[in-house]
């Protein structure tokens, strides 16, 4: 399925990417086991990394960010269960200061993305919109980025 990300501000999109990078090479240090047990965390962040590096690699690039591809349905899937996992995670550890807190300039890119990811998915077939409904009842982002 296609997948389409943007536009959006490319210095949005550079600060995004580059905290959410950080942030997912330190928990990739992480045992998964370990993060699953102390966090409720139930995917590898190292899965995420792939994604973020193919969207950096656009970053800067031109005046208006935009990433177009083809991502499979299921692993589009499980990337916003990633995504909707991560955030909750960093939003637990950036209130007790475990990890830098997202740079504001970033939102309106992880906006953007979350939509498009909601929109592809939602777009494939009725049972994945009925999940896209779920995630959006309960993921704050996802209600956000609507």
């Amino acid at each position: 399925m296609r997948l389409d990300v943007g536009p959006v501000a490319p210095a949005s999109a550079v600060a995004w990417l580059g905290w959410a990078d950080e942030v997912c090479g330190d928990l990739g240090n992480r045992p998964v086991s370990a993060l699953s047990a102390s966090t409720g965390l139930s995917v590898d962040p190292v899965d995420v990394v792939s994604y973020l590096h193919r969207w950096i690699a656009h970053a800067g690039v031109d005046k208006i960010y935009r990433w177009q591809g083809e991502v499979d349905p299921d692993e589009l899937e499980y990337l916003l269960h990633a995504f909707c996992s991560l955030d909750a995670q960093m939003s637990a550890e950036g209130v007790v200061g475990k990890q830098p807190p997202v740079p504001e300039e970033g939102r309106a890119f992880y906006l953007v993305l979350v939509g498009a990811l909601l929109h592809a998915l939602e777009m494939e077939s009725r049972s994945r919109a009925a999940f896209v409904d779920q995630l959006r009842s309960c993921w704050p982002s996802a209600a956000e980025a609507n």
